[in-house]
């Protein structure tokens, strides 16, 4: 061990740093020259020491310890999507999923699927399900409780969540929410023992794949909270209740270190908000989907999209993420290669990166925990003027919502057509001859009442894509 007194140098605190910093920019300001915004909200300082942290910080648990012997401290579910078509074919596909790295489901669902045929052979037990309703909510919900009843399915042998919430509807069609209540009150009570299978989920990543900035996402997801549990009071469920039924999930863009600390923030923020109801939950209780983003791809270059949902999927797990989710950027139409490169993303940082032995890597590091608590801050300051503005409903009614969401998308969009914000291989080192592998563009028409998915390239790619 090196003697305290070996090194003659005397301490310097951050101040000094900076002064000299300041000496050395001879005349340029320190703040224009080396500091950063980020979210529009969030000032980014060049360095970060001891001093901004203000005493020790805990690690987070993100879940609790496993009850297997020898299992890491580390554990995620590696959730892969599936759109059924042909339901054989499809059995065949999530069989060979599930033996070849994944442990989990997003089965996208439209109602009349038959789930006896589709889950064959599929223990839901040892795996995360997660059913995503792509229909009508009532026929949804009627058959994932027809199916369970069919196979006499007991509560211990379902985990995972049904990724649909009464806010959803409003999205969808600009109305029926008063009968999408009474649905999550209904499946509330419907799913009631199934104390591991979640039957409404907060879908934060809506706004994130709309363009929303981080602490927009944080702001106006945590407003649905608040609104459904002040709607399903009406319908005597409390608060409680409401929060022991859901799970969260929010899309990682491609801000990495701060999308660490944006999901670390969310896992803060529910556990405060559910203390302001009187209810208390551990920081390891709250269940947290994390999935790739799409408003980070690009149609431009799809190869690109493939480096991007690695870094974005390694920001979810350090920044807590129960369950793993690599979308393919083309959905549905993704090729046999491109779900198989999503699905092993998750095995690559297990196996080869070793992110499961540590439970919270990020702990105690100067700039993301200053960041956490400037992310917190900032959240809790928005939310309080959206609830003084009348809440999340008002907001969305006059849209109020939508209206600064799109104006931060078009902010980046704009930026990124004039190359002040640079997107590899969208603006800046495209690919050309035989490396380039370009999708093809649809015009994005959205209602009033709607947000939907976009890009941050969107304006790149009308302009080079829209007349190829």
């Amino acid at each position: 061990m090196t003697d305290k007194h070996f090194y003659t140098f005397p301490a310097s605190n951050k101040k000094a740093w900076i002064d000299q910093v300041k000496k050395d920019l001879k005349g340029k300001g320190f703040d224009a020259t080396l500091t950063s915004t980020l979210w529009d909200k969030i000032k980014i300082q060049p360095f970060y020491t001891a001093e901004d942290l203000g005493g020790p910080k805990d690690a987070y648990k993100f879940h609790p310890s496993s009850e297997i012997p020898g299992m890491s401290p580390r554990i995620w579910s590696n959730l892969v999507s599936v759109f059924p078509e042909n339901e054989k074919e499809t059995n065949e596909e999530i069989l060979h999923a599930l033996q070849n790295g994944s442990d989990g489901l997003v089965v996208h669902l439209n109602g009349t699927e038959n789930l006896n045929e589709l889950l064959k052979a599929v223990h839901t037990e040892f795996i995360s399900t997660n059913f995503l309703p792509t229909g009508e909510a009532v026929q949804f919900f009627q058959l994932i409780e027809e199916w369970i009843e069919s196979i006499s399915l007991k509560p211990g042998m379902l985990q995972g969540a049904i990724l649909w919430s009464p806010c959803d509807e409003l999205f969808r069609s600009g109305e029926n929410f008063d009968s999408a209540i009474s649905q999550a009150a209904k499946a509330i009570i419907d799913f009631k023992e199934f104390q591991e299978f979640y039957p409404l989920t907060i879908d934060f990543a809506r706004y994130a794949n709309t363009g929303a900035t981080g602490i927009q996402q944080l702001c106006y997801g945590l407003g649905e909270i608040i609104e459904l549990i002040e709607k399903l009071s009406k319908k005597a469920i409390s608060p409680t209740q409401v929060f022991e039924n859901l799970t969260f999930h929010t899309a990682i863009g491609d801000s990495h270190f701060a999308e660490i600390a944006k999901v670390k923030a969310l896992r803060k923020l529910i556990v405060e908000l559910a203390g302001n109801y009187g209810v208390k939950i551990q920081l390891e209780d709250v269940p947290i989907i994390t999935s790739t983003s799409e408003w980070s791809k690009s149609l431009l270059d799809k190869d690109t999209n493939l480096i991007r949902q690695t870094y974005e999927a390694m920001a979810g797990i350090l920044g807590g993420g129960n369950s793993l989710w690599v979308k393919p950027a083309e959905g549905k139409k993704a090729s046999v290669l491109e779900k198989r490169i999503a699905r092993n993303v998750s095995s690559v940082l297990k196996e080869e990166s070793y992110l499961d032995k540590v439970m919270d890597p990020a702990a105690g590091s100067y700039y993301l925990e200053n960041l956490q608590e400037q992310i917190v801050n900032s959240v809790i300051k928005e939310l309080q003027e959206l609830e003084e503005n009348g809440g999340w409903l008002k907001n969305f009614e006059d849209r109020s919502l939508h209206t600064a969401i799109r104006n931060s998308r078009e902010t980046v969009q704009k930026k990124v057509l004039s190359d002040t914000d640079i997107k590899v291989g969208a603006n800046k080192y495209l690919a050309t001859g035989k490396l380039e592998n370009n999708l093809g563009f649809s015009p994005l028409v959205e209602k009033d009442f709607e947000l939907l998915p976009s890009r941050a390239t969107y304006f790149v790619e009308q302009r080079n894509l829209s007349n190829a």
